[in-house]
């Protein structure tokens, strides 16, 4: 399993527990990004963040951070969408 995938994990559970306990916006998310040592945190609503889960292959980034094999499809200066071109393939 790759780094980004690992946060992208992490980060379905944070929204599972925000919504079970109701939290308020906006929620802190992980970046997403490819770097094992990255700690970003992305403000984001349960809304915004599942309208990115709309895809299997996108991924939540900070503006800036790296995803290999992926292109910026969205970025605004909170947040960046990401989406792997190369699903699967090593690195």
């Amino acid at each position: 399993m790759e780094s980004e995938d690992v946060f992208r994990n992490a980060n379905d559970r944070i929204a599972d527990k925000a919504a079970e306990l109701a939290w308020s916006d906006p929620i802190p998310f992980l970046c997403e990004c490819s770097d094992i040592r990255c700690f970003a945190r992305l403000e984001l609503s349960l809304d915004e963040y599942g309208s990115a889960r709309v895809q299997a292959e996108q991924y939540l980034i900070k503006p800036g951070h790296q995803l290999p094999g992926g292109i910026i499809l969205e970025q605004d200066d909170r947040i960046a969408l990401a989406e792997k071109l190369y699903a699967g393939q090593e690195k």
